[in-house]
């Protein structure tokens, strides 16, 4: 259980399109070192959520705090080079540059990696991800979508995130690369020395590696607690529409 102050807290998050919300009154934390999985039904919210974070996204109302300090107008790029570092869905990679590049680029792009410790950083990224070692001079562009997944969170660690949203990491990803990112993301303490997660998807999977969980419905939070507590009638209810809003102790 973590008990230090979170270094991200979304406070009461509204985010309208047209006369519609598509998220209404959401309000979530994670500590340092802490893994929150955020899941829901396509639809629910999760991306408009992430997007809300790092203020790509108008808000109604609701504030964000990074470290305390309130980041709710901060563009994106000083919000990245403050420590909030976003894989989107789709895996944005420059398809163009090796994967050599892609990692060099990401981290010069951050400004939070010297110029000095960017190759030890890309040589971590090897490290965690061994598939990438034989590809690293071959364009992104040519690579399965599974090695690209692990090219897009390489270019997000290289950046040396102290928050880290993930979008729907396993989509469209083999059974063995889905394995692949997750035992990295199991993992993430020890390798990443604090840095906070969340981590969207659709289904149970990350509730493997989560610490706690909330459910999104119709873009609100119907459940929040330890990941252990949330069962799969209240994951059935939420695709289902039918889910009512509760927090675990």
């Amino acid at each position: 259980m973590h008990t230090s102050d979170p270094v991200l807290s979304l406070e009461n998050l509204t985010v309208a399109y047209g006369h519609a919300n598509a998220i209404t009154d959401v309000s979530l934390r994670v500590a340092p070192g802490e893994t929150l999985a955020l899941i829901g039904p396509n639809g629910a919210g999760k991306t408009t959520l992430l997007r809300s974070v790092m203020n790509q996204e108008r808000k109604s109302s609701g504030r964000i705090r990074l470290c305390g300090r309130d980041v709710s107008t901060v563009r994106t790029a000083r919000l990245v080079r403050a420590g909030i570092v976003h894989v989107p869905e789709g895996r944005h990679i420059v398809a163009p540059l090796t994967v050599q590049e892609n990692l060099q680029l990401a981290a010069a792009a951050a400004h939070r990696c010297p110029r000095r410790e960017i190759r030890e950083s890309v040589a971590m990224v090897y490290e965690l991800f061994s598939p990438l070692v034989r590809l690293r001079n071959k364009p992104a562009g040519l690579l399965s979508g599974g090695e690209q997944q692990m090219v897009a969170i390489g270019r997000a660690l290289v950046a040396r995130p102290i928050v880290l949203l993930l979008d729907e990491p396993s989509m469209g990803l083999a059974p063995v690369m889905v394995e692949t990112i997750y035992t990295f993301l199991a993992q993430q303490r020890e390798l990443l020395g604090g840095v906070a997660i969340i981590l969207a998807e659709q289904s149970r999977i990350a509730l493997d590696v989560a610490d706690r969980a909330a459910v999104l419905s119709g873009g609100r939070v119907v459940f929040e607690g330890s990941s252990s507590e949330l069962d799969d009638s209240t994951i059935a209810a939420a695709y289902l529409g039918k889910a009512q809003a509760s927090v675990a102790d």
